[in-house]
């Protein structure tokens, strides 16, 4: 009779050790498959956000703005220009619209004589200040960096003839006026 008890041990101890092995299998396929999806969920994130920027830069065409191939390849509604550009339009009295979105601190040290300063943090909330008369939008800040977050959300916000200065005031040759 124990004999028999002992085959039932076995037995019962080859089919748990069979289910846990099946349960492992089944709990990675399962990670798999949550993994799977959560990239899939991330892909379709992207491709809505690539979409709804294509859908923008086809509202620009179609309104006779310019686009290039850069702002097409890069899915961005603003084009990026020299400070040479900028330093042009303000020596040649074509009163551009100058955004400075550098910090209190930086813009003391010596700014444009007819740039607006609004630091990117408080772009938000003074938004309103930021005129739609079509004039071309030059944002600059020390080196670019913040000038380009700062050209995104205006573009995103329906804001045309938006300009990223490259190289930002670094690269700025003209006359600086200092002081708050």
């Amino acid at each position: 009779m124990d004999w028999v008890l002992w085959i039932l041990a076995a037995v019962a101890f080859f089919m748990a050790w069979s289910a846990s092995r099946k349960a492992a299998k089944l709990s990675d396929s399962f990670d798999t498959v949550q993994r799977d999806a959560a990239i899939g969920r991330g892909d379709v994130e992207e491709l809505k956000q690539g979409l709804d920027g294509l859908r923008k830069l086809t509202a620009q065409m179609a309104g006779g703005h310019p686009v290039d191939a850069a702002m097409v390849k890069e899915n961005r509604l603003f084009r990026s220009v020299p400070m040479l550009t900028v330093q042009k339009a303000v020596e040649a009295g074509e009163s551009p619209f100058v955004l400075d979105v550098r910090s209190d601190q930086e813009w003391a040290s010596g700014h444009i004589a007819s740039a607006i300063h609004i630091t990117l943090d408080g772009l938000k909330d003074r938004l309103h200040e930021v005129p739609r008369d079509g004039r071309p939008m030059y944002i600059t800040c020390a080196g670019g960096q913040r000038s380009a977050a700062a050209a995104e959300f205006l573009s995103n916000r329906g804001f045309l003839e938006v300009y990223n200065v490259d190289g930002g005031m670094n690269s700025w040759q003209g006359e600086r006026v200092s002081g708050a």
